[in-house]
């Protein structure tokens, strides 16, 4: 025997269904922006690391020289690789013996989906270091 429904019943489910459907798409905005957060500072990193590299080199003339990484040309040829994938250079530093060189770039990400009460954009930082000369393992 199935219990007699009353005039209250109705539209249960209906209303379970709506509050589903909005739970449920609130969880998928989070992951698309927790998704994009997370591909900008791969992003960012990445663009750090290539910085990095670019502001450790030197020209094949310095090289022979044994001279070290000046910093002018290094915060120059950081910026031009920077600038090339849309990042900005914070900070190049040549460490004192001339030979490694630290890159911080920045980039932001606005949000697709942004949410009332929570940031609609966040700017992602990296950090890279790159050492002069040829590195390889034994």
């Amino acid at each position: 025997m199935t219990p007699a429904r009353t005039p209250r019943d109705r539209g249960d489910v209906m209303l379970a269904t709506t509050v589903f459907v909005i739970a449920l798409m609130l969880g998928a905005f989070a992951l698309v922006s927790a998704g994009q957060a997370w591909g900008q500072r791969r992003h960012v990193q990445g663009a750090a690391d290539a910085a990095a590299r670019a502001a450790a080199q030197v020209t094949l003339v310095e090289a022979r020289a044994g001279s070290t990484i000046d910093p002018g040309s290094a915060a120059l040829r950081a910026a031009a690789v920077a600038a090339g994938v849309g990042v900005a250079v914070v900070g190049v530093d040549v460490a004192a013996d001339g030979r490694s060189v630290s890159v911080t770039v920045t980039g932001g990400v606005r949000y697709s989906f942004p949410a009332p009460g929570f940031p609609t954009s966040m700017t992602a930082t990296g950090l890279a270091v790159a050492q002069r000369g040829i590195v390889a393992g034994g």
